[in-house]
C-alpha cells in the first residue's frame, strides 16, 4: 500500500488544480524559499484530519484557503484528495483497489471529510487512518523543526511516540473506557448489596402486616355481604312503601285533573255569560241611544216641515202670476229682422275676399315666428340644465343634510322622551334598593363563595405543586451528593483517601458555572492532587497509597489549588495563541508557550467533577427557594381556606336567593347616572342640531334664491316662447291653416298682415253693423214673444209646487208611532242583562269552591311528593351502600339479626387495630423487588467480572504490543544507529515513570565514534538530527506506514552525514514510500522522482515533475 498521489485545489499558494502523482520508493521535492513546499505536507496532515492551525504554520483554520494576491481573487474553499493505492486490500473493509480521502472547508463555512466521496465523521476517519498506521499525530510526517524536538522530549512523550507506532492508543482508551465503567459497576454493585440488604429488613414485618391484613380483608368481606344483605332488604321495603305511594299520589292527581276539568268547563261558561252580557249591555245602549236620536229626528222633522209648507205657498203664488199673462204677435219686427239678416250677408261677402289675402301674410308670419321659437327654446334647455344643476345641490346636498339634520333631531328627542321614562322608572327602583340597606345580594355573596372557593383550591395546588418541585430537586440533589461522594473517574489512590477524609483540590475550590473546563485545564493532572500542609504530612499520603496498593497518587505541598488556578489567566479563544504566558480558554483548551505545549481537559472525570459541585450549589439554592415558597404557600393556602369557610358561611343563609332577580342599589346608580348623562347628552346634541340647522337652512336659502332666479329667467323666456306661439298660432290661424316658406322681415311681414286685417276688420265693422240692426229687430221679436216663455214657466212652476206638496206630506208622518217598540226592546236588554249577572255570581261560588278542593288535592300531591323524594333519598343511600359493599349479599330475612351480627363483626374488626390494608401487595412487590435486586445484582457482579476481565486483557494487550514494538524499535534503532553514527552505537532502555506519570519511560543512548556522551544536550546539532533520524527510521521500521513525508529533516546535517542520509533512504526504499522535502542538492541523489515547486509574481504555486534514471541520479550527484 502506498500514496498514489496527491491532488490540491485552493489549498494556501496552490490555487488552481494540481495532482502530483507519486510512486513507491523516494520523491524528492525541491524549490526556492516561500514558493510552496511545505505546503505538501501542510495539505497532507489538513487532509488527515489535523485540527491545530498551529500544526499547519497558520493561526485560524480559515488561513488554509488561498487569500488571494494583487492579480488573483481569494477562494472561496479548498479541498485536498490523497489518493492510496489499495491493491493489497490493507483496508479489507474498502473493496476497492484506490481509496480516496478527501478534505474540503468553504470560506467561513463547516468543513466536510470523505472516503470515495462518501461523507464521513472526523473520528471515523481518524479510525480508519490508524489501521494503517496513519493515525494521531501522524507520526510518519515530520515537519519542519520537529526533529530535533525528539531527542529533546521528555521520557513519558517518546514513550507516547512509541505507543502510538504500535497502535495502542484505542486499546488504552478501551481500557480507560472499562476502567471507568468498572468504577460506576463496582458502585452500583455495592449500592445494590445495600439496597438488597434493606430490603430483607423490610421483609419481615412487612409479612406480619400482611398477615394481619389478609385476616381484617376477611372480615371486611363478611362485613360487606352482612351490609349488602342489610341494604337489599332496606330496598325492598323502600320499593313497597314508594309504590304505596305513586298510587295513592296517582289517584289525587286523577282527581286534580278532574277538578281542573271542571274549573274549566265553568271558566268557559263564565267568559261566555260574560261576553253575552257585554254584548246585551253593547244592545241596550244603542236602543237607549236610538230611542234618543228618534226624538230629535221628530223635532227635526217638525222644522222642516213648516220650511216645506212656507215654501209650497210661494211656488203656488208665482204659477198663479205666470198663467195670468196673455202674448200677441209683432209682424213689422219680423221684417225688419229680415232686412238686416239680408245686410249682414252682403258683409261677409267682402269680408271674407280680405280674409284670403291676410291669411296669406299670416302664414308667411306664423313660419318666421317659429324659427325665433327653436332659438328662444335652445336658450331654455340651457336654463333648464342651469336650474337641474341647482335643484340637485339643493336636494343632493344641503337640503338631504338638513333633512337628516331634521330627522337626527327627531330621533333625538325620541331618545330623550325614552331616556326621561327610564329615569321615572329607575328612580323608584333605587329608593325602594336604598330603604332595603347596603349589604351585599345573594348573587353577590355566591360568588364572592365560589371565587374564595377557586382560590382555596388554586392555592392548594399551588402549594402541593411547589412541594412535590422541591421533594423532586431534594431527590436530584440527593442523587448529585451521591455521585459526587463516589468521585467516579478520579485515580483510586485519590478517591480512596478522600473517602477517609483527606483534602482533594477539587474539593478547595468554588468554581463559577461555565468556568468548570477552564478550571480543569488550568489544574491539568493536577486536579486529582490531593493538598498537604508539609512534605511530610504528603510523604504520609504516599506512604498510605503505596502500603493500599492503590497506584500513583500526586500531592500539592503547602500550595493552594486556587493559586495554581490564578497562574493561567482565562483568555478568549482566539486571543490563546497569541498569549505569552501559559493561559487557558473557557472550553478547557491551554496553552503554554513557553513550554510549547497546547492541551485539552476535555470530558475529564475532574471537569464533570467541577460542574456536578457548581449543580450541586444551584440545587442547593433551588431547594431552599422551592421550601421557602413552599411554606409561604402553605399559609396562603391556609389563609384561602379560612377565607372560602367564611364565604361559604355567609352565603348559606341566602343560597336560596341567589337566582332571584333583586336591584341593587350600586346598579341602579350606576343605571341612574348613565342615563342622566345620557339625557344631558341627548339634549346638547339636540342644541347641537339646532345650531347646525341655521346655516343649513341659510345655505338652501341662498340655493333657493338663486333657483328662484334661473326659475325667473326661465318664466321669461317661457313667457317669449308663450307670446311667440300665441303670435305663431295667431298668425297660423288667420293664415287659415296655410303653408309658407320662413323668409323675410316678420315685422314688415307683420304689418303687411295687420293691413289686411284693418281692412277685413272695416268691412267686419259694416257686417257688425247691419248685424246690429238685425238684433235689434231680433230682441224687439222676442220681446214681442213673452207668452212662449211664460208657457214653459208654468210647467216648471207647476212640477215644483207638486214636489213641495209630496214633501209637505212625507214631513207630516208622525214619528211618535215608533217610539214604543223601541223602549220595548231596551226594557226587555235590561232584564236579559240583570239574568246574566245573576248566573254569573252563581258562577263565581261554584269556581271558588272547585278551586278550594284543587288547593287540597295540590297539598296532598306535594306531600306525596315529599315522601316520595324522602323514599327516592332513603333507596339511594341503600343502593350506595349495596354499592359501597360490593359483595355478593348474605342469606337471612330478618334485618334485626342481620344488623346484630353486623356489629359483632365490626367490634372484631376494631381490636385488631390499624392494619396496613396495602401490606400484601406491598410484601409481594418488596419480594419481588428483592428478587430483581438479586438479578441485577448478579447481572452486575457477573459485568463486574466481565469489565475486570476486559480490563486485565487490554493492559495484557497494551503491556504485550508495547514490548513487542519497544524491543522492534529498539533493535532497528540500534542498527540505524550504527548506519548513521560509523563506529558509534545507540540503545534505548526503559527509566522510572517521573512524578506526576504511571508508566515507564523511554531514554535515548547515543554514542558517536570516539567520543564518551552521557547526556544528549552535549551532542552537536548534526548529531542531534542524526539521533533523531534514527529514532525515527526506528519507529517506521517497527511499525511501517503506507508514506513518510520528511521535510527538511537534514538541513543541520553536513555533506557526509547527508550522504549517510541517503543513504539510509535508498536502503530502505524497498520498503516503504518516502516524500523528501529539501534545499540540499545530496539529497537528490537518493531520488526516483524529482518534483520542482515554483511560485510566479501572482503568488500561485505550479509543481513539475521527472523521473531520474539512475545514471542522471549520479550525474545530479557529480
Amino acid at each position: 500500500m502506498h500514496l498514489k498521489s496527491i491532488r490540491l485545489r485552493g489549498f494556501k499558494s496552490f490555487v488552481d488544480p494540481v495532482e502530483i502523482r507519486l510512486e513507491p520508493g523516494v520523491a524528492v521535492v525541491v524549490g526556492p524559499n516561500g514558493s510552496g513546499k511545505s505546503n505538501v505536507s501542510d495539505s497532507i496532515l489538513w487532509a488527515t484530519g489535523s485540527l491545530s492551525p498551529h500544526e499547519m504554520r497558520a493561526e485560524k483554520p480559515d488561513d488554509v484557503l488561498f487569500a488571494g494576491s494583487q492579480s488573483r481573487s481569494p477562494v472561496d474553499f479548498c479541498e485536498v484528495d490523497l489518493v492510496f493505492d489499495n491493491e493489497d486490500s490493507a483496508w479489507p473493509e474498502l473493496p476497492f483497489s484506490e481509496v480516496v480521502v478527501s478534505r474540503r472547508l468553504n470560506r467561513g463555512g463547516e468543513g466536510q471529510y470523505l472516503v470515495n466521496k462518501a461523507a464521513v465523521r472526523r473520528i471515523d476517519l481518524i479510525e480508519l487512518l490508524s489501521d494503517v498506521g496513519l493515525g494521531g499525530g501522524l507520526r510518519s510526517v515530520i515537519s519542519q523543526g520537529a526533529v530535533t524536538s525528539v531527542l529533546g522530549a521528555k521520557p513519558h512523550e517518546r514513550r507516547e511516540l512509541i505507543e502510538e507506532a504500535a497502535g495502542l492508543g484505542r486499546f488504552k482508551r478501551r481500557r480507560h473506557r472499562a476502567e471507568l465503567k468498572l468504577n460506576r459497576v463496582g458502585i452500583q454493585v455495592e449500592r445494590a448489596r445495600d439496597i438488597e440488604e434493606e430490603v430483607r429488613k423490610r421483609l419481615r414485618p412487612l409479612a406480619l402486616q400482611a398477615t394481619a391484613a389478609e385476616r381484617a380483608e376477611k372480615l371486611g368481606e363478611e362485613i360487606s355481604a352482612l351490609q349488602a344483605a342489610i341494604a337489599t332488604l332496606d330496598l325492598a321495603r323502600l320499593a313497597g312503601r314508594r309504590s304505596g305511594i305513586e298510587e295513592e299520589r296517582g289517584v289525587k292527581v286523577t282527581a286534580r285533573r278532574e277538578l281542573e276539568t271542571q274549573l274549566e268547563a265553568i271558566s268557559a261558561e263564565r267568559t261566555a255569560a260574560e261576553e253575552e252580557l257585554t254584548d246585551a249591555a253593547g244592545v241596550r245602549e244603542g236602543g237607549t241611544a236610538a230611542l234618543y236620536a228618534l226624538k230629535a229626528g221628530g223635532e227635526r222633522l217638525g222644522l222642516r216641515r213648516e220650511s216645506a209648507a212656507t215654501l209650497l205657498a210661494g211656488l203656488e203664488a208665482e204659477l198663479d202670476e205666470v198663467r195670468s199673462f196673455d202674448p200677441s204677435a209683432n209682424q213689422e219686427l219680423e221684417a225688419a229682422a229680415r232686412e238686416a239678416a239680408n245686410a249682414a250677408q252682403a258683409a261677409a261677402g267682402e269680408r271674407a275676399r280680405l280674409q284670403v289675402e291676410a291669411e296669406e301674410r299670416w302664414a308667411r308670419l306664423a313660419a318666421v315666428e317659429r324659427a325665433a321659437q327653436a332659438v328662444i327654446a335652445r336658450d331654455l334647455e340651457v336654463v333648464l340644465e342651469r336650474r337641474a344643476a341647482v335643484e340637485g345641490r339643493l336636494q343632493g346636498g344641503s337640503r338631504d343634510a338638513l333633512l337628516s339634520l331634521r330627522s337626527s333631531a327627531q330621533a333625538l328627542g325620541v331618545r330623550h322622551e325614552a331616556v326621561s321614562r327610564l329615569l321615572g322608572e329607575v328612580r323608584p327602583a333605587l329608593e325602594e334598593a336604598r330603604r332595603r340597606g347596603d349589604g351585599p345580594t345573594p348573587a353577590a355573596l355566591g360568588r364572592a363563595a365560589d371565587e374564595a372557593d377557586a382560590n382555596a383550591r388554586t392555592a392548594a395546588r399551588e402549594h402541593d405543586d411547589l412541594v412535590a418541585r422541591a421533594k423532586l430537586s431534594r431527590e436530584r440533589l440527593a442523587a448529585l451528593e451521591q455521585s459526587l461522594a463516589e468521585r467516579e473517574g478520579l485515580p483510586p489512590a485519590a478517591r480512596a483517601l478522600a473517602e477517609e477524609g483527606e483534602q482533594l483540590a477539587l474539593s478547595l475550590l468554588k468554581v463559577d458555572a461555565g468556568r468548570e473546563r477552564a478550571v480543569a485545564a488550568a489544574l491539568s493532572y493536577r486536579a486529582s492532587a490531593l493538598v498537604a500542609d508539609n512534605a511530610q504530612q504528603a510523604l504520609q499520603l504516599i506512604d498510605r497509597a503505596r502500603a493500599a496498593g492503590l497506584g500513583s497518587v500526586l500531592v500539592l505541598v503547602g500550595r493552594h489549588p486556587r493559586d495554581l488556578v490564578g497562574e493561567l489567566p482565562v483568555v478568549a479563544r482566539e486571543e490563546l495563541l497569541s498569549a505569552t504566558i501559559a493561559s487557558v480558554t473557557e472550553d478547557g483548551i491551554g496553552w503554554d508557550p513557553t513550554r510549547g505545549e497546547l492541551w485539552f481537559a476535555g470530558e475529564t472525570a475532574e471537569a464533570v467533577l467541577l460542574e456536578l459541585e457548581a449543580r450541586r450549589r444551584e440545587l442547593i439554592e433551588e431547594v431552599a427557594e422551592l421550601e421557602r415558597r413552599a411554606d409561604g404557600a402553605a399559609e396562603e393556602a391556609e389563609r384561602a381556606r379560612e377565607a372560602a369557610k367564611t364565604a361559604a358561611a355567609a352565603f348559606a343563609p341566602v343560597k336560596h336567593l341567589r337566582n332571584a332577580k333583586m336591584a341593587d342599589a350600586p346598579t341602579l346608580e350606576r343605571i341612574v347616572v348613565g342615563a342622566e348623562r345620557l339625557d344631558e347628552t341627548l339634549r346638547v346634541a339636540a342644541a347641537a342640531a339646532a345650531r347646525l340647522e341655521g346655516p343649513l337652512a341659510e345655505s338652501n336659502a341662498s340655493l333657493a334664491a338663486e333657483l328662484r332666479e334661473v326659475s325667473g329667467y326661465e318664466g321669461e323666456l317661457r313667457r317669449s316662447v308663450a307670446e311667440i306661439e300665441a303670435r305663431a298660432r295667431d298668425a297660423e290661424r288667420r293664415a287659415n291653416n296655410r303653408t309658407a316658406m320662413a323668409e323675410g322681415d316678420p315685422l314688415s311681414l307683420r304689418e303687411e298682415a295687420q293691413e289686411l286685417t284693418r281692412l277685413a276688420a272695416e268691412a267686419v265693422h259694416a257686417a257688425d253693423a247691419l248685424a246690429a240692426r238685425a238684433a235689434s229687430a231680433a230682441r224687439a221679436l222676442g220681446d214681442a214673444k213673452p207668452g212662449r216663455v211664460g208657457r214653459a214657466a208654468e210647467l216648471v212652476l207647476e212640477r215644483l209646487v207638486n214636489g213641495a206638496s209630496r214633501l209637505a206630506s212625507a214631513l207630516a208622518i208622525d214619528v211618535d208611532r215608533f217610539e214604543a217598540p223601541l223602549r220595548a226592546r231596551v226594557d226587555a236588554d235590561q232584564a236579559r242583562a240583570s239574568a246574566l249577572g245573576a248566573r254569573l255570581r252563581e258562577l263565581g261560588a261554584a269556581e271558588v269552591e272547585l278551586r278550594a278542593k284543587a288547593t287540597e288535592v295540590v297539598a296532598r300531591i306535594s306531600t306525596l311528593d315529599v315522601e316520595l323524594a324522602r323514599t327516592d333519598a332513603e333507596r339511594e343511600e341503600a343502593q350506595r351502600r349495596l354499592d359501597a359493599a360490593g359483595a355478593e349479599p348474605t342469606e337471612g330475612e330478618n334485618r334485626d339479626e342481620l344488623a346484630q351480627k353486623l356489629d359483632r363483626l365490626e367490634r372484631r374488626r376494631e381490636q385488631l387495630g390499624q392494619v396496613n390494608p396495602l401490606a400484601k401487595e406491598e410484601y409481594e412487590a418488596e419480594k419481588e423487588r428483592l428478587e430483581e435486586l438479586a438479578e441485577q445484582r448478579a447481572d452486575l457482579e457477573k459485568s463486574l467480572e466481565e469489565l475486570e476481565t476486559l480490563r486485565k486483557e487490554l493492559t495484557d494487550t497494551v503491556e504485550r504490543r508495547f514490548a513487542e514494538t519497544f524491543e522492534a524499535v529498539q533493535t532497528h534503532f540500534a542498527e540505524v544507529a550504527a548506519t548513521l553514527f560509523p563506529g558509534g552505537e545507540g540503545r534505548l532502555q526503559m527509566v522510572d515513570a517521573e512524578e506526576g506519570e504511571e508508566e515507564v519511560g523511554i531514554e535515548v543512548e547515543l554514542r558517536p565514534a570516539g567520543k564518551k556522551v552521557q547526556r544528549l544536550s552535549l551532542l552537536s546539532g548534526g548529531e542531534k538530527s542524526l539521533g533523531a533520524i534514527a529514532f525515527l527510521f526506528s519507529l517506521f521500521l517497527a511499525r511501517p506506514s503506507p508514506f513518510y513525508l520528511l521535510d527538511e529533516v537534514e538541513a543541520a546535517l553536513d555533506d557526509a552525514n547527508i550522504g549517510r542520509f541517503t543513504d539510509l533512504l535508498r536502503t530502505y526504499a524497498d520498503r516503504a514510500q518516502f516524500i523528501v522535502i529539501t534545499h540540499q542538492k545530496r539529497t537528490m541523489e537518493a531520488a526516483d522522482v524529482l518534483y520542482g515547486v515554483t511560485m510566479g509574481p501572482d503568488g500561485v504555486s505550479q509543481i513539475v515533475s521527472r523521473r531520474l534514471p539512475r545514471e542522471e541520479q549520479a550525474a545530479v550527484t557529480a
